[in-house]
């Protein structure tokens, strides 16, 4: 069997050249691993054209980006990797397609009974959309549709009135070139949110966190994308049994209603009135200081290189190909 890397870097710590570094270490481990870095699709596909003949047809990607140029969103790469009917890391295009677009997602969830805020989309920057707000009551909480990372999420993001509100979708539309998600900001004084990350396997492993907002410093509790480029989110364990049993519960429902694979991510808050699912990140940062390697390190004892070889090695026996 051989390994291909596709190297996809950007300034993000978990896609830039050091984790791509240690990931392929990890993976040169166990397996035969050979790596490739472009943004030309033709490129990619001769490259794996050339490594399947020179393995005898035994080959196995290992990505963990979108697209191989994220600026211009161009070259998704599973779409690429199902159409060429090369097997892969991770969930098949279409869930993944179906986990970027938040409002798709937050249909499936509603369909099938997992709470999440309620909202709207706003595509038109020359529309009132004060009816839809006081609707959901504010606040309110604006982000782009189609964008992870916590891009363009921050301070600006919460509104509290009419005005704020079309200003935010004015900014979302006019520098993203896309939609906003507009949903009620579970923002309560005794709100607490949870990131969960989901590892298959025998068993499989869940890694339910806390964010930890007083250790962050900041004036809203909001995970924003200056304090994930910074690096500076900080997590805690969630050390009472009954809320990590239901944060599981619902990582697993949210996981098996969008059709995902291998691993991932749920982002949940909690207020007096419940649990909340914000979103689910079909791809989360598999980078050494991300959110699920850490988790899994600290609630399960799982260095970094066993997580990422446990990651290819129930990918390889789901695909029958180990």
């Amino acid at each position: 069997m051989e390994l291909v890397l596709i190297k996809s870097f950007t300034n993000k710590p978990w896609r830039n050249y050091e984790t791509y570094e240690l990931i392929e270490k990890c993976l040169s481990q166990k397996w035969s691993v050979k790596s490739i870095a472009t943004d030309n699709p033709e490129e990619l596909h001769q490259y794996l054209i050339n490594q399947r003949q020179w393995s005898e047809d035994k080959i196995f990607v290992f990505n963990i980006a979108e697209y191989l140029d994220e600026t211009n969103k161009l070259g998704f790469i599973p779409g690429l990797l199902d159409a060429w009917k090369i097997p892969h890391l991770g969930s098949k295009a279409e869930t993944i397609a179906l986990g970027l677009d938040k409002a798709k997602t937050k249909n499936l969830l509603i369909k099938k009974n997992i709470p999440t805020p309620k909202f709207f989309i706003a595509d038109k920057m020359d529309l009132d959309y004060s009816s839809y707000a006081e609707e959901i009551k504010y606040p309110l909480f604006v982000k782009p549709l189609y964008e992870g990372g916590h891009i363009g999420i921050g301070d600006h993001s919460i509104v509290y009135n009419s005005s704020s509100l079309n200003n935010e979708i004015t900014n979302i539309i006019h520098h993203y070139q896309q939609p906003a998600l507009v949903e009620k900001f579970i923002g309560e004084t005794n709100m607490r949110e949870f990131s969960v990350g989901i590892v298959c396997g025998e068993p499989t492993l869940f890694t339910p966190v806390e964010i930890d907002y007083e250790k962050m410093q900041v004036d809203n509790k909001i995970l924003s994308y200056e304090s994930a480029e910074n690096d500076l989110e900080r997590i805690k364990l969630v050390n009472d049994k009954a809320i990590s049993e239901s944060l599981i519960n619902l990582t697993q429902k949210t996981f098996d209603a969008i059709g995902a694979s291998d691993y991932s991510r749920v982002d949940i808050r909690m207020d007096s009135t419940g649990f909340y699912i914000l979103e689910i990140n079909v791809m989360p940062g598999l980078g050494p200081h991300s959110f699920l390697p850490e988790a899994a390190e600290s609630l399960h004892g799982i260095r970094y290189e066993q997580l990422i070889q446990r990651l290819v090695d129930h990918s390889l026996k789901r695909q029958d190909l180990g």
